[in-house]
């Protein structure tokens, strides 16, 4: 049953998003003229008020704080749903998600954009981004959770569209912060995607990726 879970679809396709950002950092060794351009127009763009926004939003989904809200939210769903596995998968996700964040950046310790213009003061290394991962593997995980329940094809839309705007959200405001480069936040929705898909056959079912049967 293991072995055979090993080869479904989500499963190597997860394997494969962790495992190129894994190689990919041993070539991203500097800046991309995309990183430089994209970092350059959001720090020109930054303005007094937008710039608490972006901050109290980034703060939220710190990678530390993220297991703590997705302990809420794992809770949540244990409390209405009552399949445990199902809590646990949301769990498990994130902190299996942060674990290989956390070995990729201190694989290839990529710095992060020049300090005099941040906003916030970050720790760390930047490849891949532990904000964009967490707050991915959380939403993903909470939708594909969300999904094995009977919803109609509509409202499948409606979740994975949320769920992708609350991740391209949280992505914008760390570059607008100044401390990921655009391939760190890139990298991170990578790993955090691939991290839920690679636990959700084990822990919520071979069929959970069938995301609109």
């Amino acid at each position: 049953m293991i072995a055979r879970r090993l080869l479904t679809p989500p499963v190597i396709i997860g394997v494969l998003l962790v495992a190129a950002v894994a190689v990919a950092g041993g070539f991203i060794t500097s800046p991309l003229s995309i990183d430089t351009t994209v970092w350059s127009d959001f720090v020109a763009s930054r303005t007094p008020a937008m710039n608490s926004f972006m901050t109290g939003a980034s703060w939220l989904f710190d990678p530390k704080r993220a297991v703590v809200v997705a302990l809420v939210v794992a809770g949540a769903v244990w409390w209405f749903i009552k399949k445990v596995m199902n809590a646990l998968y949301i769990l498990c996700s994130v902190v299996f998600s942060a674990a290989n964040s956390y070995i990729i950046k201190h694989l290839y310790e990529r710095p992060r954009p020049e300090e005099a213009l941040r906003l916030i003061t970050e720790d760390g290394y930047s490849f891949p981004s532990g904000h964009a991962t967490a707050v991915t593997a959380l939403f993903v995980s909470l939708v594909l959770v969300l999904t094995t329940t009977r919803v109609g094809r509509r409202l499948r839309y409606l979740l994975w569209a949320a769920a992708l705007t609350l991740i391209v959200f949280i992505c914008v405001t760390r570059l607008y912060l100044g401390v990921h480069w655009v391939t760190d936040v890139i990298a991170g929705f990578s790993v955090g995607l691939g991290s839920s898909m690679i636990l959700a056959p084990f822990m919520i079912g071979p069929n959970a990726l069938k995301l609109f049967r």
